[in-house]
């Protein structure tokens, strides 16, 4: 019985989505927004997260761009702390190959040394 429980769970590992990084940019205090530039070579993707590293930073705003030229407005208001990640931000279905991603983020939030933002999604 734990054999084959052990099996299941690593098939379901091995199917399991996985995130992958769609780029980085450090951030400082020094400015309140940044762009990311995504690769049309990554293909399209069904959500995004952005992940904190170095210091919390509370984002205020995301705007992702497609290749077919949509945009989509996300407000988020969420504190990510050092080394944690925002919530899954779901693509709309017609609009998912990721051309840039846009962030408002509140300056004073990051500390001195500033934080390396990374985009990562799921296909």
């Amino acid at each position: 019985m734990a054999a084959a429980l052990l099996l299941a769970l690593a098939l379901a590992s091995q199917f399991a989505p996985t995130w992958l990084e769609l780029g980085t940019r450090t951030v400082t205090r020094d400015a309140d927004h940044d762009s990311i530039a995504v690769t049309g070579a990554l293909g399209a993707f069904r959500s995004v997260k952005l992940t904190a590293t170095g210091s919390p930073v509370r984002f205020s705003r995301v705007v992702l761009h497609f290749e077919n030229g949509a945009e989509e407005p996300h407000r988020l208001s969420e504190l990510v702390p050092d080394g944690g990640q925002s919530h899954s931000i779901r693509l709309k279905a017609d609009e998912r190959a990721l051309r840039r991603i846009d962030f408002w983020y509140d300056a004073k939030s990051v500390g001195r040394k500033g934080a390396v933002v990374q985009v990562i999604g799921r296909h």
